[in-house]
Order: C-alpha cells, then sequence, then structure tokens
C-alpha cells in the first residue's frame, strides 16, 4: 500500500515537474519559432496566394498556425533555415457543401454508382458481402447500406424490393440503398416486411413508390417510414466514420467543410474530437432538427458551439447556422417546380415544407441569430427561399445580406425573376458544380430546353455584375461538391465549373466547347469559390481563405500550374501532394518534406510530443486526478 501511495505521488509530482519544465523551456521555443517555405523551382513554381497585396509568392513564413509573411521572392539571407515544397502552392480547399458523416459511412457501404443495371446492383452487393464475411451485414441489427443507384441507367423506371430478391443470396437480408441524390431510399423485402400492410400513405412532402413495386421511399417518406426502423450507429462507429471522412478528404486538398446539416447529437461528438485534438480539418456545421424544418432550440441548447462564435479548437469546429429544405431532387422528380415536369407533366416536384410554413420557421431562427441555409433545388423551392429571406431582410434591401450571410443550397434552377432578387439582396447561392454535369444527362428531359437555357445550373452569370451595389460585399457563389452525392474532389469541380464537361468522361450533351459554355467560369473564379468566396460563406473571409498575413495557414501543394491553362482542362489530373491545416500537414503522398534545418514534426516538438504521449499514458494507468491529467495535456 505505501509503495501504491509513494508511486502515486511520485506520478503527480513528476507530471507536474515535466509540465512547468516543459512549459517554461520548450514553450517560448514554441512560442517564437518559426518556418519559411519557399517553392523548390523558384522560377518556375510559384503560390496562388489569392492575396491582393501579393497576388504571387515564392516564399511564405507560417507561426502559431498563422502566416506571418507572404514574400514575392525567396529571401537571400535565410541560408539553411528553409522548408522547399516542390510544387505549386495554392490556399486551403474550403468545401462548402457536403455530409463527412453520411461520406463516412458510404466508404463502408456497397458502391452503387453507374451501376448499369439491377443486375450489376446485386453483383456489386454480393461481392461486399463476400469480402464482409462474417461481419454479420444484413441482420435486422446491421442492415446493408449502399449508395449510387440511379434509376437513368434501369430504362427510367425506379428499382423495387422484388428486383433485389432475384437473387436467392439476397433473399431474406434487410437493406436500405440511397439513390444517388440520397433524395430515395431502396429498400429490401425484409425491410417492407416491417411495415403495415398495406403500406403506409406518404406524409406531407414525401412519395411512397409503387409503381411498378414497392421498394423506393423518397424525401419525408424515407425520413419518416424508413429511417425510425434502421439500426442506430453508436458514438464509437460514428467517431470512425468522422475520422475515415476526414483522412479521405485531406487526400484532396479539403481543409475545411460546411456541413450541411447535422444533428445536435452528432455535434456534440465532434466537439469531443475538436477537444481531445482529434480533427485533421475544419468543420463548419449546419444544425438540422431531429424533425426537419422546424425550429428546435431545446435540441441545440447544450452544444457547446453555442457559447463560442469563433469556433472550438482554433477554429477547427465552427457553427454555421442552421440548414432547411425547400424541396426535394430533380433525378427523382422531387425538385419543386412552378410549371409541371417536361417529362412527367403530372407531376411539379414535392415541397418538403410549405411557403408559409418555410416563411415562418426561418423567421424563428433568423430571430434567434443564426445563419440560415436553405436546400433550394427547383424554381418554385428558390422563389420560396428567396421570399423567406426577402421577409426578415426587408424589401428594400440592397446588399443587406452581408451582415447575416443567408444562403441557397444547390440554387439549381432559378427563374430569372429570382435570380435579379438573388443579386439585390445579395443572398449566397452555394452551387456544386459536378451537379450540373451529371443532371445534364436528363435535365433537358425533365425540364425542357426553355426552362434549362434561363434558368437552371447558372454559375457565371451568379457572379457580381460590375453594376452590384456598393453596399455588398457579396464576392460570387460558393462552391462544393455536396459528397457522398458526388465525389469530394474539388479540383473535379473546378474543372466541371471551367470546362462545363463532365471530369468522368470529358463530354457534354453539348459537344466538347462544353454544356451552355456561355455559364462557364474562369480558373481563378472557380478556385476562389473554393477558397476566398467559401470563406466568406462562413463569415470568416478575415480569418481564412487566402495565403495572406494574419490568416490561418492552410494551403495546398499540387503537382502542376493549374493557373497557367486557361482552358481549366488541367485541372482534372491534378495530383495533391500535401494538405495542411493551421500550418500543420494532414496529408502528404510522397512523404515528409525535405527540409536543411528544425522541422516542427522533429527535434524539441517531437520531444514535446513524446513527453505528453508519456504523461497522458501514465495517468491512464496510474488513476491520477483531473488535475494532474491536465498539466498532461497542457504539454
Amino acid at each position: 500500500m505505501a509503495n501504491s501511495l509513494g508511486l502515486y505521488f511520485f506520478g503527480i509530482l513528476s507530471a507536474a515537474f515535466i509540465a512547468v519544465v516543459t512549459s517554461l523551456f520548450l514553450g517560448d521555443i514554441k512560442n517564437s519559432t518559426s518556418t519559411l517555405y519557399c517553392v523548390s523551382d523558384p522560377a518556375k513554381q510559384y503560390i496562388k496566394t489569392l492575396n491582393d497585396s501579393v497576388p504571387e509568392a515564392k516564399c511564405f513564413r507560417v507561426q502559431n498556425g498563422v502566416f506571418t509573411e507572404v514574400l514575392a521572392e525567396v529571401p537571400v539571407s535565410e541560408g539553411n533555415d528553409i522548408t522547399h515544397l516542390d510544387g505549386y502552392l495554392l490556399p486551403g480547399i474550403i468545401e462548402s457543401h457536403g455530409h463527412i458523416l453520411q461520406y463516412g459511412e458510404m466508404l463502408e457501404s456497397v458502391s452503387l454508382y453507374e451501376a448499369e443495371s439491377m443486375a450489376e446492383v446485386r453483383e456489386r452487393i454480393k461481392a461486399f458481402l463476400i469480402a464482409h464475411k462474417g461481419e454479420g451485414y444484413g441482420t435486422r441489427d446491421k442492415w446493408i447500406r449502399g449508395i449510387g443507384w440511379d434509376q437513368k441507367y434501369f430504362g427510367g423506371i425506379m428499382p423495387t424490393a422484388d428486383e433485389l430478391a432475384l437473387d436467392p443470396a439476397l433473399s431474406g437480408l434487410y437493406m436500405m440503398l440511397d439513390r444517388v441524390d440520397v433524395h430515395c431510399v431502396l429498400t429490401s423485402q425484409k425491410v417492407l416486411d416491417l411495415l403495415p400492410n398495406p403500406l403506409p400513405e406518404a406524409p406531407p412532402g414525401g412519395v411512397v413508390v409503387t409503381d411498378p413495386g414497392p421498394g423506393v421511399f423518397c424525401d419525408n417518406a424515407m425520413d419518416a417510414i424508413i429511417y425510425p426502423l434502421a439500426p442506430k450507429p453508436d458514438v464509437a462507429q460514428k467517431t470512425r466514420w468522422f475520422k475515415t471522412a476526414m483522412r479521405e478528404l485531406n487526400k484532396v486538398g479539403i481543409v475545411g467543410i460546411g456541413d450541411a446539416g447535422m444533428r445536435p447529437d452528432d455535434v456534440a461528438i465532434l466537439e469531443g474530437m475538436t477537444e481531445r485534438g482529434e480533427m485533421s480539418l475544419r468543420i463548419n456545421v449546419m444544425l438540422e432538427c431531429a424533425e426537419r424544418n422546424t425550429y428546435c432550440p431545446e435540441e441545440t441548447r447544450n452544444l457547446k458551439l453555442l457559447d463560442q462564435p469563433k469556433g472550438m479548437g482554433g477554429h477547427m469546429l465552427m457553427l454555421g447556422g442552421v440548414k432547411l429544405f425547400a424541396d426535394g431532387a430533380l433525378g427523382s422528380w422531387g425538385a419543386a417546380l412552378l410549371e409541371p415536369y417536361s417529362d412527367k407533366p403530372e407531376t411539379s416536384g414535392t415541397m418538403l415544407i410549405n411557403e408559409t410554413e418555410l416563411t415562418n420557421v426561418v423567421n424563428d431562427w433568423y430571430t434567434a441569430g443564426f445563419q440560415v441555409n436553405i436546400h433550394a433545388i427547383g424554381d418554385r423551392a428558390n422563389r420560396a427561399a428567396v421570399d423567406a429571406f426577402e421577409n426578415v431582410l426587408g424589401p428594400k434591401c440592397d446588399g443587406c445580406n452581408s451582415a447575416r450571410r443567408l444562403r441557397i443550397e444547390h440554387a439549381q434552377i432559378i427563374h430569372p425573376d429570382d435570380q435579379k432578387r438573388i443579386a439585390q439582396l445579395g443572398i449566397i447561392p452555394s452551387i456544386q458544380p459536378t451537379n450540373a454535369t451529371s443532371d445534364m444527362a436528363y435535365a433537358l428531359d425533365r425540364l425542357g430546353h426553355k426552362r434549362l437555357s434561363h434558368s437552371a445550373y447558372r454559375m457565371s452569370s451568379l457572379f457580381p455584375a460590375s453594376s452590384s451595389s456598393p453596399e455588398s460585399s457579396y464576392p460570387g457563389p460558393v462552391l462544393g461538391s455536396d459528397f457522398p452525392v458526388e465525389p469530394p474532389n474539388p479540383f473535379h469541380g473546378m474543372f466541371a465549373a471551367v470546362t462545363r464537361l463532365s471530369p468522368a468522361t470529358l463530354t457534354s450533351p453539348s459537344g466538347d466547347g462544353g454544356w451552355y459554355p456561355e455559364e462557364k467560369l474562369s480558373v481563378e473564379q472557380a478556385l476562389r469559390g473554393f477558397t476566398r468566396n467559401g470563406a466568406y460563406g462562413w463569415l470568416k473571409e478575415d480569418t481564412m481563405g487566402a495565403i495572406e498575413v494574419g490568416k490561418l495557414a492552410d494551403w495546398v501543394l499540387i503537382d502542376r500550374d493549374v493557373m497557367g491553362d486557361p482552358s481549366g482542362k488541367s485541372l482534372r489530373d491534378v495530383v495533391v501532394k500535401g494538405t495542411w491545416v493551421g500550418g500543420r500537414k494532414v496529408n502528404d503522398i510522397e512523404g515528409k518534406e525535405k527540409k536543411k534545418g528544425v522541422s516542427e514534426e522533429s527535434g524539441v516538438y517531437g520531444l514535446l510530443e513524446w513527453l505528453r504521449n508519456r504523461v497522458a499514458s501514465a495517468t491512464k494507468c496510474m488513476g491520477w486526478t483531473e488535475a494532474s491529467r491536465n498539466l498532461a495535456e497542457e504539454l
């Protein structure tokens, strides 16, 4: 007993000693040491800063996760204390609209993207089961999940539960497979057997598909009827999905994402990860109520983010307001249109909330001080969003949205009258260029030529005109991918925006010149959409989005000169060689960068990390007090 107590108190004193000595000895070094980064070949390579003071640089200095100096030339006096980066440097990519938890789940699910028949869907599911043999997939407690099917490959006809069961190996399994737009799910017969017979009626804003047979549920119908039956992943599983997704996103140069709809319980998981230092990218979260399109302050009141408007963990986790949903998606005829679909004239799509209720719930959140982001794809839904925003901003608003940054997520089909209103109010369109190049295969069928030519998939015309209100600071649309609906590679998004061609096939219905080429962006506009504009959409333009003194040190190293190719075609083949967040490398496909001198990942910093890990391990083994554990964490 005496030996145990001695060891216990020795541990506490040791932790205190290490904490004090290390913080005194190393703290001053860490705070005072900066790192100078320069391109390896200044004659060819450069840093695109998006910083008007130094638009093109050769070096920058980083200290404490912030850019402290941006240099147009390599300084001759630095000698060996330069970290050389071999390639071209850009500001870190801000992906303005994605779904990180769903992406992490997708990476552990059956990929059904571009499956050309239901037979291929069945084969992919069987291959998944073989790869995960013995893991319990297909049981009541562990459904088979998949994503990516599209009925355009099935002759335009929705799939059915019976088609899944045509293979005896799959009959009797629980399956829920998301359509490519995540606005419909295809379920197996075992899932249908959990429901009443006949099937429940679809709730308002939902569709239960029964032609040619049951199995598919869309929008509010899948939310109300299917999701409550599905197994619920636990915190450990969701944490794994978050981490897996972050690693994959870092690989393509992404330093921050706008998560477009997350429940408060899941935000709480991210809060814990942020406090433990487990975040490798910045996440700006749009809250989503357990019951969509409602005002739910009671669900959010315990979130730590609400008390930290600047974010947690040095801007690693930020609050991006609230997410509302006006309609469904175009591919499943769910986007709400002012006029009927050209290829399905019996329907004009689905409003997930009526216009009056949308205006009311926007007012509730706006009055509570939240940024409001509305999913709107069809022109009726976009008009409803603009009406709701105009109601809170005021009809005489001229660029006054600069203070609140109200956004329309997707903004795909907008009547010309409403395009003018968006510009006047300064509403931010959040655009996903690869949605356009994916939808172009059937957009003409859905919308017809007239509607398509003047209302749909605007990009260039959403950038501010020279005659824009001087009161507005709106820089142009923010860009993203809507992953996992589309692959998250931002350079493919830029390629689609600049060429109006599919990054998968390099084609368009209009030929090599691109689909409605008058809406093409320049390479710099596309880059700004994924960087500076993204920061503006988060109300963080003074903090991130460019390589500029005082801004967070987020950048990406790529293998080619994309700015030197105005056609934008080189964007498709970009290789990301490294990604840095707050001056810390979070992805590196070629090993550590070569450096003459001291590296942040070696020397005293390696010792600091070693000491911190050793003390943290000791606290776990010896059951130290919270105070001694905090001392260890301060290392």
